[in-house]
């Protein structure tokens, strides 16, 4: 009878201790999880920051329109492209120690939101022709465009573009006595939701040229 009891016993300790370790497990699974959702989380806020950050000034702009223009038959005004969804930013680069210009942006999809960016452009004609088309409709993906950011677990985005009213981009007055206002951009806020989340991810960036 005593063995009997203390085998019982030892299956039960037994037992328990599995279900002690395998709860742990299961604890470490999930920490690791969320630590390596964190890190995503992270680096979406610093690529966003640094895209923002590096986002073409007015003059910068200036520069780029004349030879996109006269490309594409397009006037290039803004380093920031929004849709209804998507939002993209044209962008300072630097490339085998030369200056380039890449494009960026924030796409939501049904794989969840994604980064995507061009290869670095090092060509104006190039980056103007890229751009004009991808400011044409924000919502359209194209195939000149890799994801380097994948995050499914985010399933919708806000932004909000703050800007400010002046005179338009390459104008030159002298030519005309009413030169065409345009809105610069000064700065973005933006807004990711996570999936069973309450409340967003929330960031806000001045762009370079507002800085």
């Amino acid at each position: 009878m005593e063995m009997v009891v203390a085998l019982v016993i030892m299956a039960l300790v037994g037992l328990m201790a599995w279900r002690g370790m395998d709860a742990m497990i299961r604890g470490n699974e999930v920490i690791d999880k969320r630590a390596n959702q964190d890190a995503d989380y992270a680096q979406l806020v610093r690529q966003f920051e640094r895209d923002c950050q590096s986002a073409l000034s007015k003059d910068e702009i200036a520069s780029l329109a004349g030879s996109a223009s006269s490309a594409s038959g397009n006037a290039i005004t803004s380093p920031i492209a929004a849709g209804a969804k998507n939002i993209w930013f044209l962008r300072r680069y630097r490339a085998d120690n030369s200056d380039a210009w890449l494009i960026a942006g924030y796409v939501i999809g049904p794989a969840g939101l994604q980064r995507w960016t061009s290869r670095p452009l090092t060509q104006r004609t190039d980056a103007g022709a890229l751009w004009t088309g991808i400011a044409r409709d924000p919502d359209l993906s194209s195939s000149d465009l890799l994801v380097s950011l994948e995050l499914p677990s985010i399933v919708r985005q806000s932004f909000q573009v703050q800007t400010a009213v002046v005179s338009g981009v390459g104008a030159n007055p002298s030519a005309s006595t009413s030169t065409p206002l345009v809105a610069d951009s000064q700065g973005v806020t933006m807004q990711w939701w996570v999936k069973d989340m309450t409340f967003p991810i929330t960031r806000s960036c001045l762009m370079g040229g507002a800085l």
